[in-house]
């Protein structure tokens, strides 16, 4: 029902639309006045216009009144003067009237004459401004002024800058969605983003706007008010010439006229001298009238050459301005599309750059030496054949056959290989991100105990996070079962690893992002701990590991003093302060500026902190609160939890490290993107805490998979509830 009625309403408004623009058009159509009545105007204006010249004429002409003075009936008897000059003065009155009557009529011919010839190019004038209101709508310029068009927005243009806002924004949302994870990258480590305003200014004409009235009605108007404020001056002149001719002819009739008696001879001469007056002034009327026609006419025949010509000029101009602005328009509308859908292209483009120069890359020793792997066609039975007698034959060997020139090439294999340090993996990794991670600290700090526990919780689906991560096939699997199967089944140490570029672990990352998935794939570097006590211009490893996207750092706050073959609290700090410093070189960064990377500050053997570290039984505090308030299950670990974590363990860092800031000594490198990470690749049962022994321990590591998935959510993906 809703929608009937809905439709309806539009049809009613569509219909309202078109009624008003049907009934505009009728309008003008209406109001647009026909040829005829336009000549007639125009002719009307034209006689007021002679009728006030041939009244001022009048009033030039007519002498002044003749004053009192001598009369006919001063005469003792003037009816012997009168008698004399009555038949005299009405038979030259008679020939004044005839002769008048004629001019009047030869005026009115001749008025007749040029008004033919006046209406005929009249008309034509008319016609001629009918076409050019035609042509200056057609291509709008102005043809009283001479103006030719200039840019003006239309509607086509609205619409099309709105189109273009729209798809602007909606490109903009899709870039940003394309690169949501850059963004949220971004946005974690503190940078900053400059917004781009796009501003359209539309052109606009050099000069007003031409009336947009056809010129018929802006004409009739126009001889409307001429013709009305012509007349009453007119009518004004006429009134005046009247009053000086009543006067004249009062002052001629006073000769003639006889006190206290009635005579025709003053009415002959009255009468006589108001008709002559009459026709002379139609005559002259008629011929003034004449005269202007004659002249309008003469000069309406030039103007429309003239005008013809300024015509063609102006709409050969307009033409070509038309073409111009259709084609400025047109160059608009494309840089328009463009720019609106940059924001998306540049997000792709961008995306695409990353991964393709990932693709380049090995994951292992980051050498661009790849190449594809491929398999050589197995051997026919003949070949297999002739390959085994000439490998058996003691005499010459016998030339090897030319090859068939159709012979099966190679087969690829699923597989990249590194030239450089032999690394395989599979080709479908290259369409996806890559992030590298490496694990850096002293020696027998707990980075592989660390690293095989968090990749054992990645496998069993029990990481701390609502991402989907899982193992990819990586040349370190087998090292890491191994280290994983000795550490949990076994409960020995893992020991060190040799000082050789180590295999990284592999892991599918798909993260939990409401607006769709982000993929990347993960790879983790257990290095040895004597990485960081190497010089970067003197070790391979550490000139890969500084030029990583993050680092898990490593702090053992149970190597202190250098008792028993530990290191001292001192080398770890000169190690780090060595390690950055190697970073910042090889970065290119600046001194005094900050090394744009996330750190994961893992504070080693908590479980051993009650025994081998100055802060003992300070701790179990901490532990009690770790385990309890801050250790939700792993489907429900947040941001929050880590960093609450994460300034818990800040309190503690001058008593487990004493009289060393290390905050202060970590942020003066890399800045306030670090995290602290409470670590124990064993347990932190409360009844087993400060056990060397893990034979005698519980196996549940606390904390180990949290480091690199803070580093994925620093890399802007959706990792944690």
């Amino acid at each position: 029902m809703s929608d009937s009625r809905s439709r309806h309403c539009r049809w009613c408004i569509l219909a309202a639309i078109v009624a008003a623009a049907l009934s505009g058009q009728a309008q003008a159509q209406q109001a647009d006045p026909s040829p005829d009545k336009l000549v007639a105007l125009r002719l009307e204006w034209q006689m007021q216009q002679a009728r006030q010249d041939v009244a001022g004429w009048e009033l030039e002409q007519l002498p002044t009144p003749r004053p009192p003075g001598a009369a006919v009936g001063r005469f003792q008897d003037p009816g012997v003067v009168l008698t004399e000059l009555r038949p005299i003065l009405d038979e030259n009155y008679k020939a004044l009237r005839e002769a008048s009557r004629k001019l009047a009529e030869n005026a009115r011919a001749r008025r007749d004459e040029a008004k033919k010839d006046w209406e005929d190019v009249y008309r034509q004038r008319i016609a001629f401004r009918q076409y050019t209101d035609e042509q200056q709508s057609a291509y709008g310029f102005d043809f009283d002024t001479g103006a030719l068009p200039g840019f003006k927005p239309t509607i086509f243009d609205a619409v099309l800058v709105g189109w273009a806002v729209v798809v602007f924004l909606v490109a903009v949302r899709l870039g940003k969605r394309l690169r949501r994870v850059a963004i949220r990258k971004a946005q974690r480590m503190g940078a900053t983003a400059a917004l781009l305003a796009l501003m359209l200014v539309s052109g606009c004409s050099g000069s007003a706007a031409p009336d947009g009235r056809p010129w018929a009605v802006r004409e009739e108007a126009k001889l409307t008010a001429d013709t009305q404020e012509l007349t009453e001056k007119a009518n004004a002149t006429t009134a005046n010439a009247d009053k000086k001719w009543k006067a004249v002819v009062d002052g001629w009739a006073a000769l003639v006229a006889v006190p206290n008696k009635k005579d025709p001879v003053e009415e002959i001469l009255r009468q006589g001298e108001n008709d002559t007056h009459e026709r002379l002034r139609t005559a002259a009327t008629e011929a003034r009238l004449a005269n202007l026609l004659a002249d309008e006419a003469k000069a309406q025949k030039e103007e429309l050459a003239t005008d013809r010509t300024k015509l063609d000029e102006l709409t050969s101009d307009a033409k070509l301005r038309t073409v111009m602005w259709t084609s400025i328009r047109c160059a608009g509308a494309v840089m328009l599309l463009g720019l609106s859908v940059w924001p998306y292209l540049r997000a792709r483009r961008k995306e695409a750059a990353i991964i393709k120069a990932d693709a380049r890359k090995c994951p292992r020793c980051f050498s661009e030496k790849l190449v594809v792997e491929k398999h050589a066609p197995p051997l026919s039975l003949d070949e297999e054949e002739d390959s085994k007698s000439r490998r058996t034959s003691k005499g010459k060997p016998k030339p090897k056959p030319k090859a068939k020139a159709l012979a099966d090439p190679p087969t690829e294999s699923g597989y990249i290989e590194c030239k450089a340090c032999g690394f395989r993996f599979l080709r479908s990794y290259q369409k996806v991100r890559r992030l590298c991670f490496p694990v850096v600290g002293v020696r027998a700090s707990g980075k592989t105990h660390m690293l095989a526990t968090g990749y054992d919780k990645v496998r069993k689906q029990i990481a701390p996070t609502i991402a989907t991560l899982q193992p990819a096939v990586s040349l370190g699997d087998e090292r890491f079962n191994q280290i994983i199967e000795l550490i949990l089944a076994y409960k020995k140490d893992a020991g060190g690893n040799p000082h050789v570029m180590p295999d990284p672990v592999m892991l599918e990352v798909c993260d939990a992002d409401r607006a769709g998935p982000n993929t990347a794939l993960l790879n983790l570097f257990d290095y040895a701990g004597e990485l960081v006590n190497q010089k970067i211009d003197m070790d391979r490893l550490k000139k890969q590991a500084v030029k990583m996207d993050g680092f898990m750092l490593f702090l053992d706050p149970t190597q202190l003093d250098g008792d028993g073959g530990k290191v001292t609290l001192e080398r770890q700090l000169v190690a780090l302060s060595e390690f950055m410093s190697d970073m910042r070189e090889a970065r290119s960064v600046g001194v005094g500026r900050r090394i744009p990377v996330p750190v994961a500050v893992c504070i080693t053997k908590f479980d051993l902190l009650l025994t081998e570290n100055p802060i003992q039984g300070q701790v179990i505090p901490v532990i009690d609160h770790l385990n309890t308030e801050l250790n939700p299950p792993p489907e429900e670990t947040t941001l929050h939890t880590i960093t609450e974590r994460s300034e818990l363990v800040k309190d503690f860092l001058p008593l487990m490290f004493r009289g060393v800031k290390i905050i202060e000594v970590i942020e003066r490198y890399v800045g306030p993107q670090v995290m602290f990470f409470p670590i124990s690749s064993v347990s932190l049962i409360k009844a087993e805490l400060g056990i060397k022994n893990m034979a005698k321990r519980t196996i549940v590591p606390y904390g180990v998979a949290e480091p690199f998935l803070w580093l994925l959510h620093m890399h802007g993906y959706e990792i944690f509830a």
